[in-house]
């Protein structure tokens, strides 16, 4: 094995394609002249006990290590900001996920606060039984 199939590189690029039940994408690179990888698996927290669905779009701005010095075989290892598509919280104490229909799950953990902003219908089904405390609860 010479030092190029032993060596990993960073790459970044798009994604052009993406198969959401095999979790994998097709990735463009700008600077290989637009070529497209293979099919190459998406980095998930946790896939065997517990599952964490986190799917990548078309045109995502995606970074990926790969083997060697081609693009036949690698990892996306996420998903990157850019110029263009910056933070939308942009604040070192929120953590959050929002949607492209405006649905946001955010918490703040400075004011130690859970909101969730959704767009449609929240379903919560519990197999057994439903406790819910707090201070002081608001129906409307």
């Amino acid at each position: 094995m010479n030092n190029a199939e032993q060596s990993a590189v960073m790459r970044y690029g798009y994604v052009s394609d993406y198969d959401a039940k095999r979790h994998m994408a097709r990735v463009v690179f700008p600077d290989k002249d637009n070529l497209v990888s293979d099919w190459l698996p998406v980095l998930v927290h946790n896939a065997l006990k517990n599952h964490d669905e986190a799917h990548v779009d078309i045109d995502e701005h995606v970074a990926c290590l790969m083997c060697g010095n081609g693009i036949e075989a690698g990892v996306i290892i996420g998903a990157l900001y850019d110029n263009e598509n910056k933070p939308v919280k942009a604040d070192n104490d929120i953590r959050s996920v929002t949607f492209n229909d405006g649905t946001e799950i955010i918490y703040d953990r400075k004011e130690h606060r859970l909101a969730i902003n959704c767009k449609g219908d929240i379903v919560i089904h519990a197999d057994g039984k439903m406790k819910l405390t707090a201070s002081r609860i608001d129906l409307n």
